[in-house]
């Protein structure tokens, strides 16, 4: 796929889907991308390595592999620049340093929660600027998890169903820079707006099985679906526009500090970047 051009609401993207070819031999059964909004993309994968990293060019600087990890899901990057990736099917969230090394583990792969309790089949993880960070939970649960800065549990909301609040697959989460939890509610079709509290605000519709989030730095946010499409909205929350994505879906969205958009896609495995014209 050369020389395409893709229009995503008022901007125009370059299609780069050999971006990391740097790294082919690597790549399998990707998973999520996230960026630190420097230098690197970490892309996560259901496999060994788990881990692989890039810089914005598509350069392979490195691959983490850890027995341990076999059902990566999602990830997100703290704060003070740890790397916490939310293993699915091993109940648990795992941290790391930038440089691969396991730090801690956040759950216990032998004792999922309980209705309610985290974590059983968590999904994603989202940053506040503080430290604190939401867990969605997930496939097992329906729940979404707020804790502090030292890794406790402040409060939990959800439940399974169709209703305001209620999720069928809560598969992804966002912070956002107006303070507000955005959850992609899968199989109900729509994103869920919270405040911190748990108290519903607001949903975002006219997605179908909605995948992955994220937000550029001037508040703009990127929705991935499985028609299979992108969709872009306005920071005020307005549909801006959308285009198609790349295999079955993409699984996995994160956009760069120059607005360049990163897809990790599923059937058949790729990374593609979008590079902002």
């Amino acid at each position: 796929m050369t020389d395409m051009v893709f229009r995503l609401g008022d901007r125009r993207y370059r299609v780069d889907s050999k971006w990391a070819d740097d790294a082919r031999q690597y790549i399998n059964n990707v998973s999520a991308v996230a960026s630190d909004k420097g230098r690197y993309i970490y892309v996560l994968q259901r496999s060994d390595p788990f881990m692989l990293v890039f810089n914005t060019e598509g350069k392979f600087v490195d691959q983490w592999s850890n027995p341990e990890i076999t059902d990566a899901h999602y990830l997100d990057i703290s704060p003070d620049g740890e790397v916490y990736v939310v293993e699915r099917d091993h109940h648990r969230v795992v941290v790391f340093n930038r440089e691969g090394e396991m730090l801690r583990i956040i759950g216990d792969k032998y004792n999922p929660g309980n209705v309610g309790r985290p974590f059983n089949h968590p999904s994603d993880i989202s940053f506040t600027k503080e430290g604190e960070f939401f867990v969605s939970d997930g496939y097992g649960n329906t729940h979404v998890h707020h804790f502090n800065q030292s890794e406790q549990l402040l409060n939990t909301w959800g439940r399974i169903g169709i209703d305001i609040g209620s999720f069928i697959t809560p598969h992804a989460v966002l912070v956002d820079q107006k303070e507000r939890l955005l959850v992609t509610d899968r199989e109900n079709n729509r994103v869920q707006i919270f405040d911190y509290s748990g108290n519903y605000l607001k949903e975002l519709s006219n997605v179908f099985h909605p995948m992955d989030i994220c937000q550029d730095k001037d508040g703009f946010i990127y929705v991935t679906d499985q028609v299979p499409s992108l969709h872009v909205f306005s920071p005020d929350d307005e549909f801006l526009g959308r285009c198609r994505t790349f295999g079955t879906f993409g699984h996995g969205v994160t956009v760069d500090e120059q607005d360049d958009i990163y897809i990790a896609e599923m059937l058949p495995d790729g990374l593609t970047k979008m590079t902002r014209m």
